[in-house]
């Protein structure tokens, strides 16, 4: 018999009339089930009170990172926020010997940051609409920087608009607040002598 998704109700009908002195393979014919079902339903009604058993506490993949080792993540990101995925992915294999995939991590990171205190971040906000205007603000962002390339090749903006640093004015002047992502070359000593 193929397999079939049988409701519940029908399985507790077909308990019901073996309770009242039905023939088991009639019961199984007039439901068009197999008596090893109807064996299974009479147990799991003997074991549970219920046709269907509970549902298996165990079942899923089980989790890669514990708490523990989620919160020291949280804890290493907080004191160090420029690391990358893969970085983190080393300090977990060295630290706690757990290979974990820069998908997992990202979703992990990513769920954390979704559930960040969302008033302190209108705070924020309401700090910088308060006191600042869009065009003293500089975006930088180097997209496509590795190894192999010295620079960009390509660069976005508004349209009809060059992709070029414009030149920095004094503070609360347009173009005077850079603003740059929490990459970790963006850290060094180095990097004032590029923006004079």
């Amino acid at each position: 018999m193929v397999y079939q998704l049988i409701s519940k109700d029908l399985k507790e009908r077909a308990l019901w009339l073996i309770e009242h002195n039905y023939i088991p393979s009639d019961v199984c014919e007039i439901f068009n089930i197999s008596e090893r079902s109807l064996s299974c339903w009479e147990k799991n009604q003997a074991g549970f009170g219920s046709v269907s058993p509970p549902p298996n506490p165990l079942r899923g993949r089980p989790r890669i990172l514990n708490s523990i080792v989620s919160h020291e993540i949280f804890d290493l990101v907080e004191k160090v926020p420029e690391m990358f995925l893969d970085e983190i992915q080393e300090w977990l294999l060295v630290a706690h010997n757990i290979s974990i995939s820069r998908t997992a991590l990202y979703k992990l990171l990513k769920k954390a940051a979704a559930e960040r205190d969302e008033d302190l971040q209108e705070e924020w906000l309401q700090d910088v609409n308060t006191h600042f205007v869009a065009s003293q603000f500089v975006m930088v962002d180097e997209t496509r920087k590795d190894d192999r390339t010295i620079y960009r090749h390509y660069g976005c903006a508004p349209k009809g608009r060059r992709a070029v640093l414009p030149t920095m004015n004094p503070y609360l002047q347009d173009h005077s607040i850079i603003i740059l992502d929490n990459c970790s070359i963006h850290k060094g000593r180095h990097l004032p002598n590029y923006l004079v």
